[in-house]
């Protein structure tokens, strides 16, 4: 029974393993992960330093209604080393120009965790036509550092700097050492308006209190405050999924 079991698990899981590929772009390889099927796709933005593996099995449940695609940006995970600046521009053209190869259209339901908020945010600006909706997972505010007085910032940056260079390879440091000045690219976004945004805060962060200024002039957007840690959506992965399915159902609605 015991084997028949695992064989029984092995056929279940099979078919999403054998999504995984590589996308060849000039050369360089970036690890992608399509599932799913449908008029929608759902692409989940992980957070700084995080692979795709990061997302557990939300994305299996997601797929159960949308088409879902993950990655991992370069110098993360599978993905081979960056070949530009860690800059969000450079990041969302990245994501624009796989997308493109892989022949994976829009529309695009967005799911952006910490960083992966800049590279949502900034992404739904640059392609307004192409989302129809946004799921914020505890992003990363920009007003949280810039309300920081010149002695508290040198000590974040420092501090996180220091963090990062005990902790991981060195091609995982690009991002932290872009991370801080990577909030100027947030200042003057155009995202559409009447875009449909859910944006999640952990409330055991202190950047909860400034999260809720990324809404502005969001029309069709809320808060929810979940009482957890940073990774949010470990914490509340039915939530999360239902979230991304709110998302969907709106968009359904207008395609």
């Amino acid at each position: 029974m015991k084997s028949l079991i695992t064989l029984l698990l092995a056929c279940f899981t099979l078919p999403l393993c054998a999504q995984e590929r590589f996308a060849d772009i000039n050369g360089q390889k970036f690890r992608i992960k399509e599932f799913g099927k449908g008029k929608l796709t759902v692409i989940f933005e992980s957070g700084m330093s995080d692979s795709l593996e990061t997302w557990g099995h939300i994305p299996d449940s997601v797929a159960l209604f949308a088409r879902v695609f993950l990655y991992d940006r370069a110098d993360i995970g599978k993905s081979d080393p960056s070949r530009q600046d860690r800059t969000i521009p450079n990041i969302v053209s990245e994501l624009k120009t796989i997308l493109v190869h892989e022949n994976i259209k829009p529309p695009y339901i967005l799911a952006g965790h910490s960083l992966g908020g800049y590279i949502t945010r900034y992404f739904a600006s640059t392609y307004p036509s192409d989302v129809m909706g946004l799921l914020l997972l505890d992003p990363s505010p920009e007003a949280f550092w810039d309300s920081m007085s010149a002695k508290d910032y040198r000590s974040y940056s420092d501090g996180g700097t220091t963090w990062y260079r005990t902790r991981f390879k060195p091609q995982y440091w690009k991002e932290w050492d872009a991370f801080l000045s990577n909030r100027f690219y947030m200042k003057d976004l155009k995202i559409p308006s009447d875009l449909p945004v859910i944006l999640v805060s952990a409330t055991e962060t202190n950047w909860f209190k400034f999260q809720e200024k990324q809404l502005k002039n969001l029309k069709n957007s809320r808060q929810v405050l979940l009482t957890g840690k940073h990774h949010i959506y470990k914490d509340y992965p039915a939530e999360t999924v239902s979230y991304i399915k709110e998302l969907c159902n709106k968009a359904r609605g207008l395609i």
